[in-house]
């Protein structure tokens, strides 16, 4: 009998000790999973550093700049602004270029870029710059810093003449870097206004489009006031489909939004009676255009402000597929255009990733259906579908596979938590994936992850720049006493991520000096047999 007991005993410890380390193996394996795709999301930064897209976009041969089909004359008579997250690393590479014909510039930037880029080999560094460089806009909000700078610029621009060349450098951020309300609004105000917007699950077009409505130097007020001086503008873009007007809220474009859109979109919000009175004067008002500003349509009759996209997400989202191609991955780009809100996206890639892993698991999933039914709500590739069914009918020649996508997403705020859209999108991920493999359980199968970053370093007011979201987190948050629904709830995932497993899933890269929005990267990986 106790022979037979201790038989028993040595059993239950041997099953005891496989299932330790069976799951101390998969905790490695995910670890390596998560440092590989961190890499490539650092990848896809470094592909859209500026300095580079800038070498690509402009030329100087005898005394000629040269973009795309168009040369300047160039007498000494060059000068530069710039406003966003890339502009620092875009002016140092466009002062190189210019050399001597560089009269003067300004460009306004976040507050700590310089320290944070100090050290950056991809920023070129000029002694004795001639461009001024003033920051603000903390927390990738307007402020007093950013107004000032936004003063200045204005300053220089309105002294131009029709011999003077003025490169403008635009990136994402640029509409907080350069506030300059129509009067009688303020600045408060105006954030006020933007505020309740954003916070009510407003897009970055809606917003934008609101702006441009409210300031001096936005839609198309910058070229207003530097005419007649010819005018070129040199844009990485951070909005899906690369709108001119609305990158920075399209300082140097034409804008031709209707009269009252800025209106039906604080209807649409219903803000109307919330917003300040100086705001809903300034959008009643026919004549939103400044006594003594040039009609830009006016302008356009007698010169063509040059306006170049330079850089974009699909170089950012082409970089990771790459890179995971490289690792042995079956590589797919979704889309470049994902948009909508975090609960809704996190539940598509939930869904995509439960449906693959169905697939591989032998179970009946129809894929194709279930791509034509995210295509009605997502902007999907037409041919991603085909793609990820010629993936896994060819898994076993690869690890895994590797779907990657970019866009910006939208998070309707309704608790008094810290975080960002795409640390929020990780957790309604990994929320979701953990609802599914209750009814799936074959997802334990499968190492699935989900990446979710902005391009920019930066995540709503916080120093991360996105999370991993996965399933096993909700079972390690309870393991630690944390409720992440609650977090959720509260819109509080920086918290919930900087105290699950000690911080390890955030994504923390600081600034990068570049703008492109956010990277999505999903890995699925079917547990390896001596796991």
């Amino acid at each position: 009998m106790t022979i037979l007991m201790t038989f028993h005993t040595v059993a239950k410890l041997r099953k005891l000790v496989n299932l330790v380390r069976r799951f101390s193996i998969m905790q490695h394996h995910v670890q390596q999973i998560k440092l590989d795709m961190q890499s490539y999301f650092e990848k896809s930064v470094s592909a859209v550093q500026p300095d580079s897209l800038i070498r690509n976009a402009i030329t100087v041969k005898d005394n000629v700049l040269i973009v795309q089909d168009r040369q300047y004359p160039l007498r000494k008579n060059g000068y530069i602004i710039g406003f966003g997250k890339a502009v620092l690393g875009m002016a140092r590479e466009t002062e190189r270029i210019l050399g001597d014909n560089l009269c003067t510039g300004i460009i306004s930037i976040p507050e700590g870029s310089q320290e944070t880029m100090k050290n950056n080999a991809n920023v070129h560094s000029i002694l004795n710059s001639k461009v001024k460089i003033l920051e603000g806009g903390r927390n990738n909000l307007p402020d007093k810093n950013s107004e000032e700078a936004a003063r200045q610029i204005k300053k220089l621009v309105e002294g131009l003449n029709q011999n003077d060349l003025l490169i403008v450098l635009v990136s994402g951020g640029g509409s907080a870097l350069l506030p300059l309300p129509l009067p009688p609004i303020t600045l408060e105000e105006k954030c006020r206004a933007i505020k309740l917007l954003a916070s009510a699950g407003a897009n970055i077009n809606e917003l934008n489009s609101v702006r441009k409505k409210l300031s001096v130097l936005k839609g198309g007020g910058l070229a207003r006031l530097a005419y007649p001086a010819q005018v070129i503008s040199l844009i990485l873009s951070d909005i899906v489909h690369d709108p001119l007007d609305l990158i920075a809220s399209g300082p140097t474009v034409l804008n031709k939004d209707s009269p009252d859109i800025p209106l039906n979109i604080l209807r649409k919000y219903s803000l109307l009676d919330k917003i300040p009175a100086s705001i809903k004067q300034c959008l009643n008002s026919a004549h939103s255009v400044q006594k003594g500003q040039v009609d830009l349509d006016n302008i356009e009759k007698n010169f063509n402000a040059q306006n170049v996209i330079i850089g974009s997400n699909l170089t950012a989202v082409s970089a990771v597929a790459d890179a995971a191609i490289h690792s042995d991955y079956h590589s797919v780009i979704m889309s470049t255009e994902i948009e909508g809100l975090v609960t809704e996206v996190g539940k598509m890639y939930a869904t995509v990733a439960t449906s693959i892993c169905s697939v591989l698991h032998g179970s009946q999933c129809d894929l194709h259906a279930v791509f034509q039914s995210i295509s009605r709500q997502f902007t999907i590739r037409n041919k991603a579908g085909e793609e990820v069914l010629y993936a896994l009918h060819y898994m076993k020649a690869k690890k895994g596979i590797c779907l990657v996508a970019g866009g910006e997403t939208t998070v309707i705020v309704k608790g008094s938590g810290l975080g960002g859209r795409n640390q929020e999108l990780a957790m309604v991920f990994a929320r979701c994936m953990n609802e599914n493999a209750e009814s799936h359980p074959f997802l334990n199968q499968f190492h699935v992850v989900l990446l979710s970053a902005g391009t920019d370093g930066i995540d709503g007011p916080t120093d991360a720049a996105g999370a991993f979201g996965y399933g096993n987190q909700f079972k390690a948050a309870s393991k630690q006493n944390l409720n992440p629904i609650e977090y959720e709830n509260n819109n509080d995932s920086y918290n919930f991520y900087s105290e699950l497993n000690e911080g390890e899933d955030l994504v923390v890269v600081g600034h990068t000096g570049t703008n492109v929005m956010d990277v999505h990267i999903l890995v699925i990986e079917p547990h390896t047999s001596n796991v």
